[in-house]
């Protein structure tokens, strides 16, 4: 099986080493316009001249549609990352062209080795729920250039622990509300704070850009007990005693991928799932934006 990555940003390499450890992928093209990746990777300069059947859309969000439009144009299949899209106008244009047969959405988050473990386990839903994500994405008091593609904490970070909880939880999702903040200047927010339902669980989402240091968790609330699911470090936890449930190993945006294409090589796609995901998302988004 042959399978192309578009666009060779931070994900990049996690992703190819993702794609080696799995037989099935025989070879791996490399695409992307910067001139400095072209020349360290010999990769091509183009997505057209790809010749993959398979085609991993790794670009900036704001250039999904039109680049996934194309790819199927010319009879390829997806595999998109997320956000697949910026707003709610583009998610309608791209329900029209996308089927089960032709695309699928990772949503890497939810495949950390901490949530396959958990979902062995889980029995009683929790009362409520609360991620906390934190990057370090700011300098100076602005977003720092290499993060702008990324289109905001909002956009960016909250499908990831949402994809998680969902996958845990069940897909019965509903956008409830959202607050973020703006440095003067910026386009986009450097924090969010984001309240969904899933299956009637009050879900929270907070997102930092201003911390010195990556943090990503989800914290389950029990009657007697709360869970985190350490997503930095692979970690599920009993916060209440103290106690250590489960401890991964391996580079943990590797094991990501490699969650990620196990379940599109056994299921083809998650075209449902994708869409309602970003249906919800995305009403926390202007269609200007």
């Amino acid at each position: 099986m042959k399978i192309a990555i578009v666009g060779l940003g931070h994900a990049f390499k996690k992703q190819y080493e993702a794609l080696k450890s799995i037989e099935k992928f025989e070879e791996i093209e490399l695409c992307d316009k910067n001139e400095d990746r072209i020349r360290e990777y010999r990769c091509k300069d183009n997505y057209s001249k790809l010749e993959s059947d398979y085609v991993i859309v790794a670009t900036s969000p704001k250039s999904h549609f039109e680049i996934v439009n194309n790819i199927i144009n010319d009879g390829k299949k997806v595999i998109l990352e997320k956000p697949i899209v910026i707003n709610l106008n583009e998610l309608n244009k791209l329900k029209k062209i996308v089927n089960k047969d032709n695309y699928y959405n990772s949503l890497h988050f939810a495949y950390g080795v901490e949530i396959d473990y958990y979902m062995k386990y889980r029995s009683e839903l929790p009362k409520k729920i609360k991620a906390y994500i934190s990057d370090p994405y700011v300098k100076d008091g602005h977003i720092i250039e290499q993060s702008l593609g990324l289109c905001g904490s909002y956009l960016d970070e909250v499908i990831n622990p949402l994809s998680a909880i969902t996958r845990l939880f069940g897909y019965n999702v509903e956008f409830i509300s959202n607050e973020k903040k703006c440095y003067d200047g910026d386009l986009f927010d450097y924090y969010s704070r984001s309240n969904f339902k899933v299956n009637d669980i009050d879900a929270e989402i907070e997102v930092l850009w201003d911390e010195e240091k990556s943090q990503k968790y989800i914290d389950l609330y029990y009657e007697n007990k709360i869970i985190r699911l350490d997503s930095m470090n692979q970690k599920v936890i009993n916060l209440t005693s103290g106690e250590i449930l489960f401890e991964g190993s391996g580079d943990r945006m590797t094991n990501h991928y490699i969650g990620v294409f196990n379940d599109y090589l056994e299921n083809g796609s998650n075209l449902d799932i994708s869409i309602k995901l970003h249906e919800e998302l995305l009403k926390g988004v202007r269609n200007e934006d």
